[in-house]
């Protein structure tokens, strides 16, 4: 079908239905002699239409949309398809939220370029990630002037070599650097509210934030993901920890895809924190006690050079005694329920040390320079008021804690959390009232046949609808569970046995597995006791450790033949990988929520004090939904086969076991000896 014909049969549809609906030229698109048919490897879906015809309904009537589209749907075109329908009919403007790089990837690199060759009319989309993803030219023409006195002799081998990339990319994405620069010296470099805004860079064709800012206010769709859109949304809580002035897209409709995240993403991006390595790393850029180097020194005032280090030193004692107390009592996070009493003089001379820098700063005639130190002063300023916030803890119905990234090392990042504890009512007066369509959609967003659940954790009490699979789970999953596998409470026992069925499952597909772990303690102790052998048996074996990143260890374990990975949370959702290279999923613990984690703690005491039972209305609903992201990492074609494995006697011995079982796609299930 030539561009002219395509062009004429979905006018034609469009015109035909202008007194009802346009889901006829929806379905005109899908249909099995529709321009999509024309394209390579496209495979008609009904779910798929359907799904599409359900999102054009909504949008035109301005209507807010739940819909659970399993695996194999096709969601992404689904979406796509009557998004640009919608758009280019009523010269609307919409935004795509994802929440993995993933998902992203594949609507830029496959659904947006098929639609460019096979959709009615030309459009435009455009990815925007957060402004710290992107290099201002302004900034590092700056920093380069003044190298010398900012960074120490490594720190500007890594500064040229981000020059040197600066005048080649097509993206200013800091993803494309290999290794990526150390975050105190990129700080200084990427984009900043204030220091790159639209008067000062929009006319400079390397400032990429700036351009593609303005790209995507022209476009018909912009792509950004959940943590990026909700810190926007959350400007508006609390104008003092603003990040951003203004959203930077058309907004007519937003779709969620990934939406099961929604809520955990949400309540960080709506909250606030106080962090080490960035209070550290602001101070330091004023001037770094190691290295001696800093934009102080600009100042030539070295009274100010000691006021600074005295600051960086009360906060990294502050910070190290926080982390010492987690270490000692083996912790990672511990909750804070009572307001602190801090006699630690940091707030102090945070305050001090803005208010005499500030005063010097009047007389600067170095614009450059002043710009930059006023916009440290800035976040040591909202960095001293969050900290301030934490401790009076006067924000009602937020659950507040103390993290340590690391729990062995009391030397590594320790923040200090506050968060809604629901984010439902934020959401209706932020997200849901406006004269918008919201549309969430995912492939797990039931729990027991019933949406209420998911609901209740964003607020969204609209239209829901669920698409049935296409996939004959039947014929193509088969679901193992062992017989006789000991209780995971009985620790020793538990561990001999996983490592056993592990390595025994992994043989039985002669490799191709995904090992998906519920915490980190495990998923060592298991790669110390199965990584030789397995890499013996000529079994490629890959660990998410925290030195390769996810993306990479992905490509990785495609690329190879007969792999092993063994992986945690971030796995279990949002990898798609079909065929050969992933035969079978191995389940090592059903995946409740860590029941000392802070928030999982506030919102289980409030639903005791509601009358509610905690695990039936939290923990075990949360679990099945993980779960169930789990199962969807096998089948994502027509052609794969594979095995699920369950090494939680639980699945058998409890009767919850049943609630796990058949929240997933029936299958037969063989119980091994």
């Amino acid at each position: 079908m030539s561009r002219e014909d395509r062009n004429g049969f979905l006018n034609g549809q469009l015109k035909n239905s202008k007194k009802n609906t346009f889901v006829p030229g929806v379905a005109a698109f899908f249909s099995p002699s529709g321009p999509l048919a024309q394209a390579a490897h496209y495979e008609y879906r009904p779910q798929q239409e359907k799904m599409a015809e359900e999102i054009y309904r909504s949008l035109e009537k301005k209507e807010h949309l739940i819909i659970e589209a399993p695996t194999g749907t096709g969601k992404s075109l689904a979406y796509l398809v009557p998004s640009l329908l919608y758009c280019k009919q009523f010269s609307q403007r919409g935004v795509i939220s994802t929440h993995t790089l993933n998902l992203q990837d594949q609507l830029l690199h496959k659904d947006i370029p098929l639609l460019k060759k096979t959709f009615f009319q030309d459009f435009s989309a455009v990815l925007l990630k957060g402004r710290q993803n992107y290099f201002c030219p302004k900034r590092l023409e700056k920093v380069m002037k003044h190298a010398s006195d900012l960074f120490s002799h490594f720190e500007i081998n890594d500064l040229m070599r981000i020059y040197d990339w600066s005048v080649r990319t097509t993206t200013g994405d800091v993803e494309e650097l290999d290794p990526l620069p150390p975050a105190s010296l990129w700080s200084q470099i990427c984009s900043e509210p204030g220091l790159c805004n639209s008067r000062s860079c929009s006319h400079n064709p390397r400032c990429f934030y700036q351009k593609f800012r303005e790209k995507s206010a022209q476009s018909d769709l912009t792509i950004v993901n959940h943590a990026f859109y909700f810190s926007l949304l959350g400007q508006s809580v609390d104008p003092e920890f603003q990040k951003e002035t203004g959203l930077p897209f058309g907004e007519s409709f937003v779709i969620f895809d990934e939406a099961h995240t929604l809520e955990k993403v949400a309540s960080i991006q709506l909250g606030f924190s106080v962090s080490k390595y960035r209070l550290l790393n602001n101070l330091a850029r004023l001037f770094n006690p190691s290295t001696r180097k800093g934009l102080l020194l600009c100042l030539k005032e070295s009274k100010l050079l000691t006021k600074n280090i005295e600051a960086y030193e009360q906060a990294q004692s502050l910070f190290q005694a926080l982390g010492r107390m987690l270490v000692q009592n083996s912790l990672s996070e511990q909750r804070i329920l009572a307001p602190l009493s801090l006699p630690h003089p940091l707030l102090d001379t945070l305050e001090r040390l803005v208010k005499e820098i500030s005063s010097v700063l009047i007389n600067l005639e170095d614009k450059e320079i002043k710009e930059e130190i006023e916009n440290c002063l800035e976040k040591i300023s909202l960095e001293r008021r969050a900290l301030l916030e934490f401790v009076e803890m006067k924000i009602p119905e937020h659950v507040y804690w103390v993290e340590l990234s690391d729990p062995s090392n009391p030397e590594g990042n320790v923040q200090l959390l506050a968060a809604p504890l629901e984010v439902g009512h934020l959401l209706q007066t932020l997200l849901y009232e406006k004269e918008i369509s919201v549309i969430m959609t995912s492939a797990t967003l039931q729990v027991a046949s019933h949406f209420s659940y998911f609901q209740d954790r964003v607020g969204l009490y609209s239209r829901t609808f669920q698409l049935q699979s296409p996939f004959d789970y039947g014929r193509q999953m088969k679901i193992i569970i062992p017989k006789n596998m000991p209780d995971p409470s009985q620790s020793p026992q538990y561990e001999e046995a996983l490592a056993y069925w592990i390595e025994r499952l992994v043989r039985y597909t002669k490799g191709s597995a995904l090992v998906l772990f519920t915490n980190r303690k495990t998923l060592l102790t298991m790669t110390e006791a199965l990584g030789q052998k397995l890499t013996a048996l000529n079994f490629p074996f890959f660990v998410q450790d925290g030195k390769t990143s996810r993306h990479k260890l992905l490509n990785l374990f495609k690329e190879a033949q007969h792999a092993v990975l063994f992986g945690m949370d971030s796995f279990w959702q949002g990898i798609d990988v079909p065929g050969e290279s992933l035969r079978n999923v191995i389940i090592t613990k059903l995946p409740f929520p860590a029941p000392d984690h802070p928030q999982v703690q506030a919102k289980c005491e409030k639903l005791e004090q509601q009358g509610k039972n905690a695990f039936t209305h939290y923990s075990l609903p949360e679990a099945v939904l993980k779960f169930r992201q789990g199962v969807g990492r096998l089948i994502r074609s027509k052609e794969d086969k594979g095995i699920i494995a369950i090494l939680d006697s639980r699945i058998l011995s409890k009767s919850y076991g049943k609630v796990f079982l058949n929240s997933i796609p029936p299958a037969p299930i063989e119980i091994m000896e």
